[in-house]
């Protein structure tokens, strides 16, 4: 049982310029049960995560990112504490683009590559990798799809892979119309990696959507090598259903549930509500074929259980709280 908190603040102090930094941890407790009866210890977690992004010319720009997360246990009866510990440094030049496609459509692709380095108690050394994303969206409808990927081109582990592919298919309501919200959410591997998660918040409320939706949380609690199962069959499956009702003066209560499935025979439920409040003047708009992000005050909070069990691990259950603030 391990109770955290992680804030996370995201600054964009100048346009082109976007800051983010995550610093927490956790604590509770593991139990033990071996020939000599059952064992209870204290369980600790930290974790610190920093991000730069910076805009160069046109549609290139270079973002770095770093994460060091550390978990012990403390001495039980006759077992020592255990001790891990993991570190990444990521350097990447990044092409992104987003251009307006009709009327309420707008295309947005995403590509990096570059090198980071791994350190601790798992895989370590040099490194370089690529990835990207391409999606479409549709104001009108609420459709949304999107693809993304990314492989380890390189590593000095021996042996040491890591790749993901995945796509989504979402149609989710306007903020002012409410109704039905659907997600279809299928992916391979690790279609994008945890600070991928953070860095997807620079957009806006949408950025940690999957905070809510699939999996809710993943990208701070997922920093394992990928499940490496190649085949037709997905490794990850989610769907999530929802019901927004538009509140007055901007915004929506939207109550959800969620399923997946993950690996073989494990499968992931969870059920709960978000409720967010948008400053009904924030529009986004249209400038040089681009569509810019909407300003103004934005605030989202996620209130979910969720519960997960496959193979021969334990029931896990979990409860959240996530609030997001922006301006």
């Amino acid at each position: 049982r391990l109770t955290g908190l992680y804030p996370y603040l995201h600054w964009s102090p100048r346009e082109g310029l976007g800051l983010w930094g995550l610093a927490g941890g956790g604590r509770g407790e593991v139990e033990m049960a071996d020939a000599g009866g059952l064992f209870t210890a204290g369980l600790g977690m930290r974790m610190t995560a920093l991000g730069v992004r910076q805009a160069l010319a046109g549609p290139l720009a270079l973002k770095a990112d770093a994460f060091a997360v550390g978990i012990e246990s403390e001495d039980a009866a006759d077992m020592a504490g255990v001790t891990a510990s993991a570190r990444r440094l990521r350097l990447a030049p990044e092409l992104t683009g987003r251009w307006l496609a009709g009327d309420g459509a707008a295309v947005r692709a995403r590509v990096e590559m570059g090198a980071r380095f791994d350190g601790g108690d798992a895989d370590t050394g040099m490194g370089a990798e690529a990835g990207g994303e391409l999606g479409f969206t549709h104001l009108g409808t609420g459709l949304t799809v999107e693809a993304r990927g990314r492989t380890l081109l390189a590593h000095q582990a021996e042996g040491f892979r890591e790749w993901g592919a995945g796509f989504a298919v979402r149609l989710q309501p306007g903020r002012e119309q409410g109704g039905l919200s659907l997600s279809f959410m299928p992916s391979w591997g690790e279609a994008s990696g945890g600070a991928q998660t953070l860095w997807g918040a620079e957009g806006g409320l949408g950025g940690l959507g999957g905070f809510g939706s699939g999996s809710p949380g993943r990208g701070l609690s997922s920093l394992s090598a990928p499940l490496d199962a190649p085949g037709w069959t997905p490794d990850r499956l989610g769907l999530e259903l929802g019901w927004g009702m538009a509140l007055p003066g901007g915004g929506a209560f939207t109550p959800f549930g969620g399923w997946s499935r993950e690996g073989i025979d494990g499968s992931r439920l969870n059920a709960g509500t978000r409720w967010a409040v948008l400053d009904p003047s924030a529009k986004g708009r249209a400038r040089a074929g681009r569509l810019t992000q909407p300003r103004g005050l934005r605030l989202m909070v996620d209130f979910f259980a969720e519960q997960f069990a496959g193979g021969l691990r334990p029931m896990e259950r979990r409860f959240v709280l996530l609030g997001r603030i922006g301006f």
